[in-house]
């Protein structure tokens, strides 16, 4: 694991260099002060550009089988790894700021399951791991995801959210207040397929002639992406459509986190039933582009394992930035699932993430400073 939730790639040591950028292969940047930033992480060879990165090429892949790549010109700034590295340099950097001596300290792979408030005014927090582990008292509670503090917690690993735990011995108004705004999220879900290829099949998989596509009126794929590792070594993600996911929002993957942190059960003719829909799809859409002689979709080298994401994209409404900061309880939200006001609203991206998390380090330099936040 590393930094950066959906946007860290996924590594094996089956296949030695590869990684698989299932999550967030690129984004895009539309606002000035999202596209500042990036633009400071590309010179810090954190990020690249996609239109430097030689054969990235987006666009739709048509009911009829053909490929339409974008308008380049009107096509939005979008942004990659840099080659040779995986998507979590984002993070990375952000967490490491200017220079090479870190802003933050981490605690991966690990499942917070318990979350205390101390009886002091403001209270303190405690998180306690999945397997009981103390992994500190924090002066604040700073949620990055709604998945401690939202009632989904509850289907998916069994027992109340442990913020919603927590803050019934609290007895904050404010939070309460931020609680039952948070409750009513939905988000919709998307199930992915990971392969990798070798040889001539990697050859044939990297001859396609797009890096990312959106599969058009299809039932089963919303999106293909084809990352080309090396000459040797090509991966390949089917992202679901919303609807397939939700058809099948009670299977996970045997490697997917839910499963290996928290435990969460998948049944395995279940999974192999959504993985063959998923390759089926893929087979009759690319017939014509891909030479399946070579590289046949079903025997790749890696794979195929399934992922599931049950709160991929969050729907409208999103969490009030009125609710985003608690400082009775000193507990904030930060996310794509936190509405940002104004021109800078971009709920549901990397980048409506990157400004809710801008905005939230404002607001908590000033509590903890009591001045006015500089800008960041």
């Amino acid at each position: 694991g590393g930094p950066g939730g959906r946007a860290t790639p996924r590594l094996t040591r089956e296949i030695p260099g590869l990684r698989v950028d299932h999550g967030v292969p690129s984004f895009a940047a539309h606002t000035p002060r999202f596209s500042s930033l990036c633009t400071s992480l590309v010179a810090r060879n954190a990020l690249q550009c996609c239109s430097s990165a030689g054969s990235l090429t987006f666009g739709q892949l048509k009911a009829d089988g053909t490929f339409e790549a974008e308008d380049a010109a009107a096509a939005p700034r979008r942004y990659c790894a840099p080659e040779g590295k995986g998507m979590s340099t984002l993070c990375e950097a952000l967490l490491r700021g200017d220079d090479e001596t870190k802003l933050a300290y981490t605690t991966l792979s690990t499942m917070v399951s318990k979350v205390e408030a101390s009886a002091s005014e403001p209270p303190q927090w405690r998180l306690t791991s999945k397997s009981g582990t103390d992994l500190g008292t924090f002066d604040w509670l700073v949620i990055s995801s709604t998945g401690i503090a939202h009632p989904r917690w509850r289907s998916t690993f069994g027992g109340e959210p442990p913020l919603v735990q927590a803050a019934l011995s609290l007895n904050d108004p404010a939070l309460d207040s931020a609680l039952v705004a948070l409750a009513p999220l939905t988000a919709k879900p998307v199930t992915a397929a990971l392969l990798a290829y070798e040889g001539d099949a990697a050859a044939a998989w990297g001859s396609l002639p797009f890096y990312k596509a959106w599969v058009e009126d299809d039932p089963t794929l919303s999106r293909i992406v084809v990352q080309r590792i090396s000459p040797t070594l090509t991966t390949v993600v089917l992202h679901s459509t919303h609807a397939f996911a939700e058809s099948s929002a009670h299977v996970y993957g045997a490697t997917s986190t839910a499963a290996r942190l928290a435990g969460a059960k998948s049944d395995k003719g279940e999974e192999q039933r959504v993985l063959d829909a998923m390759l089926n799809a893929a087979e009759n859409r690319l017939d014509g582009l891909l030479n399946t002689s070579i590289a046949s979709i079903r025997s790749p080298a890696w794979g195929p394992h399934l992922h599931r994401w049950g709160s991929a994209f969050p729907d409208s409404p999103l969490l009030p930035e009125a609710n985003a900061v608690v400082p009775s309880a000193r507990v904030a939200f930060c996310g794509d699932f936190v509405e940002v006001g104004g021109a800078e609203g971009r709920g549901g991206s990397v980048e409506g993430a990157a400004l809710s998390g801008l905005r939230l380090a404002q607001a908590l330099k000033s509590q903890i400073e009591g001045v006015d936040a500089l800008e960041l």
